[in-house]
């Protein structure tokens, strides 16, 4: 009778693969951190690679936008690898310099390739995805967006003809997204699909209903789900501004929850990015405000600001005055991190291994905006959703 050691051994060389392997394989996922703390503290640190992640919400609620910036952080982190961008909704064509300037997503590099789905099914497109992850160098994959897309029945059939077929991309794309995720860990690289939630109707009471179409894989496979929630307007220090009273807004905020992870706990509740017209992604002022919801900022009152060496508990002196780094406005302080690179970069650093590695629970959402997201996860999911009635202070 044979060893298992040599049956294993048998069905892996039948296989041309480590088909079966001893436990010692387990490793941490490696993520792609979107740079910017109010996204990667509720994240864990970002997306995770070797894995599929979708991002879902309402109409211009930024899930293209944050999913450009995924996209640019990988190029950032991996160079020589090469992204594609399935360009279902004809983007890039019409917003390339827009997501350059707001995230940096080098659109023009040679490493970045749209796909161009015009006139093609559902079913094609996802056989030359398919053939493009047996790419060696392969790298960060956007579908965007999967609504768009078109089965060939349907495409092929006459206008005047209902073959109904209605799940037929839902059915070819839960195959698509089966047969990829036996690949994207081989090559340890990121598959983003982008989903919509539609309105479908009122309920009895008049409240609105919502859909996510595309079927139960983009619900149910993804090691990671994000919800978008709707898009706040910026101006200075206010991001909360509603559509009504955007004009003459300097940018926008978008807010998300991670309603679902394979790889560890969603408790950190909901996340933001936000962006400026002129500069795109504010992290410093997205990070600024994360360290303020931590106490990791001192503010004896509203308009003050002292920074703390997290390490040892004291106020950090300015080197070249020697005087406390103390400042009357975020604005100020903002000034001062920008004309003193080294010190911003020690500093960041610091806050981002002393929040990511905080136990304490601290959502970076306020609770009518939770709300809204969590709501709209729970009909898109069948569920009965009862809203967070208090805030953190009140826990």
């Amino acid at each position: 009778m044979a060893s298992f050691n040599e049956i294993a051994k048998k069905i892996n060389k039948a296989w041309k693969d480590e088909v079966l392997v001893s436990g010692n394989f387990v490793k941490e996922v490696e993520r792609i951190p979107l740079g910017d703390l109010g996204a990667d503290y509720a994240l864990f640190g970002g997306i995770p690679e070797g894995c599929l992640t979708v991002f879902s919400g309402v109409e211009h609620s930024g899930k293209t936008l944050s999913a450009a910036l995924a996209m640019a952080q990988y190029q950032k982190k991996y160079p020589n690898k090469v992204n594609v961008w399935v360009d279902a909704e004809n983007t890039i064509p019409v917003q390339a310099d827009f997501l350059h300037r707001m995230t940096g997503l080098d659109v023009f590099s040679e490493t970045f390739f749209r796909y161009d789905c015009s006139g093609k099914a559902a079913e094609e497109i996802f056989a030359d995805i398919i053939q493009l992850e047996d790419a060696d160098n392969i790298g960060f994959i956007c579908l965007d967006s999967a609504p768009a897309l078109i089965s060939k029945a349907d495409l092929d059939n006459e206008f005047e003809k209902d073959n109904g077929q209605r799940a037929s991309v839902a059915k070819s794309l839960g195959k698509f997204i089966k047969q990829m995720l036996m690949l994207l860990p081989k090559k340890e690289n990121v598959l983003l699909i982008i989903n919509q939630v539609r309105e479908d109707g009122k309920n009895y009471m008049g409240a609105t209903i919502y859909k996510e179409p595309c079927g139960y894989a983009l619900g149910y496979y993804p090691s990671m789900k994000v919800r978008f929630g709707t898009r706040n307007f910026t101006l200075d220090e206010k991001t909360d501004l509603a559509a009504s009273k955007s004009e003459g807004a300097d940018g926008f905020r978008l807010k998300f929850s991670v309603t679902k992870s394979r790889l560890g706990p969603t408790n950190r509740g909901g996340g933001f990015l936000t962006f400026r017209y002129d500069t795109g992604l504010d992290y410093m002022f997205d990070t600024l405000e994360v360290a303020l919801k931590f106490g990791y900022i001192r503010r004896p009152n509203n308009q003050t600001y002292i920074l703390i060496n997290l390490s040892t508990g004291e106020v950090y002196k300015d080197e070249e005055t020697g005087g406390e780094l103390k400042f009357l406005g975020k604005q100020k302080l903002i000034d001062y991190l920008n004309s003193h690179p080294d010190f911003k970069m020690s500093y960041f650093n610091m806050l981002n291994e002393n929040i990511s590695a905080s136990k304490e629970k601290v959502n970076l959402l306020d609770k009518d905006s939770m709300n809204e997201i969590l709501k709209q996860e729970a009909e898109v999911s069948n569920q009965k959703y009862e809203p967070d009635t208090d805030t953190e202070e009140d826990k």
